[in-house]
């Protein structure tokens, strides 16, 4: 059956396959999400990053245009600002997620993206203006299991057999923002600010996982009776390709005491404005050769291919309040700042428009007009908060340095389902940033460097899949070839980034 783009191929879909791969996606992989749950993550390699983002009050510096428009401007930053390289060493590690003692460890060298800024000259002394290019969330991961065993998983055959459960999990998701902001100081005390962003999403995901039971002979006993050698088999395929352009507004507020020792700001970033995208979606399950000792016959043997290509993409982001303070000691050298910002949550969405609703492909009452070949998405309220200090050495070095949390916004409440809709899980992590590096100022030049630590831990996770106690079939579940998920699983991140930035003052004259 061939549709506008959507290819559905199937072959013998019996009732009990169905909730199989039903089964299948709903336990599928814990680490796949088309979207950032940690809103915190950023690096943009300037000031505001050794100070953990505690700007929002004052000294955004650079990336005023994204932490508080209000800012742009107002401390005489030189005109170009530009990361040289960020370079960042990643340690993930995630126990039991293949099962009791199958665990997945990777170890990632990563050149972040760069951030550039550009302030615009211009003759009205109460105006400010930026031009930014800018990278909030940048992630990848991919890892690979490979588990075997001899054991006697296939009942009806006597001896041994041989195990093999693979998994492979691919995942790459980049958001770049390229904006304009503008300031207008009202008066001494106050100022207003407005800054908008195309933001351009992109995704690259896939996960495989298959299990495989068999025999080395060419031929197995089966209640004594020689029969030929067969191969049970289960597996799960899911690949993502999106891209997706929407708007992004801001709108910041400074206040300045009469003294200058106190700054307040506020900063609020508006939810996107939908504008295009497409997704290329595949999603394919298969079975064969599965005995159900229940019943004493085999499973249906089973294929079943969905795949949409250039979907329309639905992304959601969240509207956010940022609430932010900033205190200068009496001879205005040094300062400390806080800031802190509200996420409101994001209600179940699905994230692709894809043209078949999955017709047949009802597997139980608790899914209720499910789209099969789409995913959902949803978040939950998260409340940030950061503190930063400054500390001036000499007349040309100031250290900067900060601390920040960076909760995971992702659903925890159920693994398996948003509502009554499937969902793609993810490994949710809440961690912790710590920063510090000094500012070095020479000439027209200030060279930004410093070290980041960042300390991510999730100790509540299902496992992806069991592959430490594997049945051949469950017929309560419809699984195949991989056991309960009932083994707690935790993941852990360490994660060193190195900055270097350098900023560069031009003369109008």
């Amino acid at each position: 059956m061939l549709n506008a783009g959507y290819t559905h191929i199937k072959r013998r879909r019996s009732p009990t396959f169905r909730l199989t791969i039903f089964l299948c996606f709903l336990i599928g992989p814990l680490t796949a999400l088309a979207q950032s749950h940690n809103y915190w993550s950023w690096n943009f390699n300037t000031t505001s990053t050794l100070l953990s983002g505690a700007v929002v009050g004052g000294s955004a510096g650079p990336s005023a245009v994204y932490y508080n428009p209000a800012l742009i401007d107002h401390e005489k930053i030189p005109t170009l600002s530009l990361s040289a390289s960020l370079v960042s060493l990643q340690f993930f590690n995630a126990d039991n997620i293949a099962g009791e003692g199958i665990d997945a460890n990777k170890f990632i060298l990563k050149i972040q993206p760069r951030f550039i800024s550009y302030v615009l000259h211009n003759k009205n002394d109460r105006l400010g203006m930026e031009l930014a290019v800018l990278s909030p969330v940048s992630e990848e991961i991919e890892y690979r299991i490979q588990h075997f065993d001899e054991l006697d998983i296939i009942q009806r055959m006597q001896g041994l057999e041989t195990y093999s459960g693979y998994l492979k999990y691919s995942r790459k998701y980049d958001d770049t923002w390229i904006g304009f902001g503008a300031s207008y100081k009202i008066n001494e005390q106050l100022y207003l600010g407005m800054s908008s962003f195309l933001s351009v999403k992109v995704l690259k995901y896939s996960f495989r996982k298959r299990a495989q039971a068999f025999q080395l002979q060419d031929s197995v006993i089966i209640e004594g009776i020689p029969e030929p050698r067969y191969i049970a088999d289960n597996s799960l395929d899911e690949e993502i390709k999106y891209w997706n352009l929407s708007f992004i507004f801001k709108g910041g507020v400074q206040y300045k005491s009469k003294n200058d020792r106190l700054n307040i700001g506020l900063n609020l970033t508006f939810p996107n404005i939908r504008f295009i995208g497409q997704a290329d979606i595949r999603k394919a399950v298969s079975r064969s050769n599965v005995y159900d000792n229940s019943v004493d016959a085999f499973t249906a043997n089973d294929i079943y291919i969905v795949f949409e290509r250039k979907a329309r993409t639905l992304i959601k982001t969240p509207f956010a309040t940022a609430f932010g303070l900033q205190y200068y000691s009496q001879d205005m050298d040094n300062f400390v700042s806080f800031t802190f910002e509200y996420f409101h949550e994001i209600d179940p969405y699905f994230m692709f428009d894809v043209e078949n609703s999955g017709g047949e492909v009802y597997f139980t009452n608790l899914i209720d007009e499910n789209k099969f070949i789409s995913y959902s998405h949803a978040a939950n309220r998260v409340t940030n908060a950061a503190i930063g200090a400054k500390r001036l050495i000499s007349e040309k070095i100031v250290l900067f340095g900060g601390i920040r949390t960076d909760f995971t916004s992702g659903v925890k409440d159920d693994a398996r389902f948003l509502g009554e809709r499937l969902k793609v899980n993810q490994v949710h992590m809440d961690k912790f940033h710590f920063t510090i590096g000094p500012v070095i100022s020479f000439k027209k030049f200030n060279m930004i460097t410093g070290v980041q630590y960042t300390l991510g831990r999730n100790s509540d996770l299902d496992p992806i899949v069991n592959y430490a106690d594997p049945q051949e079939y469950i017929p309560e579940t419809g699984q195949s070839l991989e056991g309960l998920r009932q083994n707690e699983a935790n993941a852990r991140l360490n994660e060193f980034a190195l900055f270097f930035g350098l900023t560069l003052g031009f003369s109008d004259q």
